[in-house]
């Protein structure tokens, strides 16, 4: 399995990663956003590195601003965040890659930073709404990565920045 995500700055996945120690909470894998469902890829990797490295290049560096806490009915906490008109162009042009493993949540896709899986609705609900609101506002999505599904880890395997041609650095 594979996906393509941004990892959050440094302050802001500290911040993530300490509420989830201090509310025996986890997500899957380290604190990221996803700019689009995991998927299979039935191709070797190099394939889907320059097929991402396509698709990258055609997408400037954009602004995520952060919202408040949320959660979802199948007991999963998040940090909303909104990406605007870039984020959906860039979502929309990942899709045709493959198909996602299963339709999590379809065309009406909600960004966030998953910050806790596996809770009641009840449980998610109470922890949404004690949480603390995030370091900063805001932060700039300059680059993206690519990683695959190691079991209880995700391996990135290639990184790319927003906009940047071939051999740029």
């Amino acid at each position: 399995m594979y996906g393509v995500l941004v990892w959050p700055p440094e302050d802001l996945r500290a911040f993530l990663e300490n509420l989830q120690v201090a509310h025996g909470v986890r997500g899957f894998g380290p604190p990221h956003l996803n700019l689009r469902q995991p998927f299979d890829w039935p191709y070797e990797e190099e394939a889907l590195r320059i097929a991402l490295q396509g698709i990258l290049r055609g997408h400037l560096p954009f602004r995520v601003r952060l919202g408040g806490w949320g959660n979802f009915p199948q007991g999963v906490v998040y940090l909303r965040a909104y990406g605007g008109s870039p984020f959906r162009r860039l979502y929309h042009a990942l899709e045709p890659l493959a198909p996602p493993l299963k339709e999590i949540e379809g065309p009406s896709y909600l960004p966030h930073l998953t910050l806790a899986l596996g809770l009641s609705e009840a449980e998610a609900k109470a922890l949404a709404e004690r949480l603390p609101p995030p370091p900063r506002r805001s932060f700039l999505v300059k680059e993206a990565a690519l990683v695959r599904d190691e079991g209880e880890a995700l391996l990135e395997v290639a990184r790319f920045l927003l906009g940047a041609s071939p051999g740029s650095p």
